[in-house]
């Protein structure tokens, strides 16, 4: 970190909050791949996907190598996973609801975690929309049992299938009621969210009060079904890395310019890992161009930036460092950060951020808001 906390900063961070710290960001892993999901995963679809099989070569030939389209080209050469997360079993990183209950929420004081199913970030990119909703539902149904039941500080979100919108609607609707579930995943893919294709997701959501949520897929830009990269695909990590906020700058702007929150006025939307430090020249630019253009989409009838404070949330991490705490607190004001923020670790990968640490140089209302507030209010009773 750039900065060095000072005594007044320390000292305002130990005091005890109202509420305890609420991380909307942690990565739950399957230990074993998609060979974890065999128990919920009907027999056709698991000789289809070639696990469960009892021969030892073929979970060598097809278990050990299935998963979702993921990131296998740009890789960060010491990994994306810390090293001291690894547990006791040395299993990976992720993977111990008791070592990650230990090792996160205990040491942070976090009162409540959403997990964000990190092995099924790619599923938008995956073509057979049948086996990507099998491949949802059998998951939040192993995520209910494996971390939901491990402890009451769990919250999750529920990942859905985005290329059969019905399908989506249905698993929303199967999984609604259940504890612990506080919000939907939607995996991107090359459609923005903006798109009409959409729709039936959003209204279940909608209907249930469930946000939904948006993350880096780590197949951005690199599949052809994936969320597309301006000007193609980069040729290192670094430049994939710093240029997944395109993906989220352009999903906003569709959702606003297709009028989503104007036929879905009870959709919220959470950006996560997404960043924000671009907020302020997007709803600059659209509240522009909305006025001098609004014959194109009279369906906007308010304001652009007003839809992204009432409906928008982005979350902490990659947090935003400059040099300058002032310029921070600036740029808060911008995007009205104590309505729009909400804190997030991204446990356990690498660019993991320490609560105490990244929030210490925001003004303290927006603090308090950041580490609990504003979740509470998005997430309500579910949480």
């Amino acid at each position: 970190m750039a900065h060095k906390l000072d005594s007044q900063s320390t000292t305002a961070l130990n005091d005890r909050p109202k509420h305890g710290l609420i991380d909307c960001d942690v990565h739950p892993h399957l230990a074993h791949g998609l060979g974890d999901l065999t128990p919920y995963l009907p027999a056709t679809w698991q000789r289809r996907i070639g696990i469960g099989e009892e021969h030892a070569w073929s979970k060598e030939v097809y278990a050990a190598h299935v998963s979702v389209p993921k990131n296998v080209f740009y890789i960060n050469t010491a990994g994306v996973l810390r090293r001291d997360a690894v547990p006791p079993d040395d299993s990976i990183p992720g993977s111990d609801p008791g070592f990650v209950g230990r090792h996160l929420l205990d040491k942070h004081d976090i009162a409540r975690a959403v997990l964000i199913g990190g092995d099924m970030l790619g599923l938008g990119a995956l073509p057979d929309p049948d086996l990507a909703a099998v491949l949802a539902s059998a998951y939040n149904d192993w995520l209910s049992d494996a971390w939901l039941d491990a402890d009451e500080r769990y919250r999750a979100a529920m990942v859905v299938a985005p290329r059969d919108p019905v399908k989506g609607a249905e698993e929303i609707r199967r999984v609604a009621g259940r504890r612990g579930f506080v919000s939907v995943l939607l995996p991107l893919t090359d459609l923005l969210m903006g798109e009409r294709h959409y729709y039936p997701i959003y209204e279940a959501a909608a209907e249930h009060e469930l946000p939904i949520a948006i993350h880096p897929n780590s197949v951005d830009g690199i599949f052809v079904t994936a969320p597309r990269m301006a000007g193609g695909t980069p040729t290192y990590y670094v430049e994939w890395h710093t240029g997944l906020t395109q993906v989220f700058q352009a999903n906003v702007i569709s959702l606003i310019c297709h009028g989503v929150f104007e036929r879905f006025p009870k959709l919220k939307v959470v950006v996560t890992e997404g960043g924000f430090g671009w907020l302020p020249d997007v709803i600059w630019r659209l509240d522009k161009n909305v006025k001098g253009l609004r014959d194109e989409t009279p369906w906007v009838k308010r304001a652009p930036s007003d839809y992204v404070f009432d409906h928008v949330r982005f979350t902490t991490q990659p947090f935003v460092e400059p040099k300058r705490p002032e310029q921070l607190h600036a740029l808060c004001e911008v995007i009205c950060a104590e309505r729009t923020l909400m804190f997030s670790s991204d446990y356990p990968h690498w660019d993991f951020d320490d609560p105490v640490r990244a929030l210490a140089w925001l003004p303290e209302e927006t603090r308090r808001r950041v580490r609990s507030e504003t979740a509470i209010e998005l997430y309500g009773g579910r949480l």
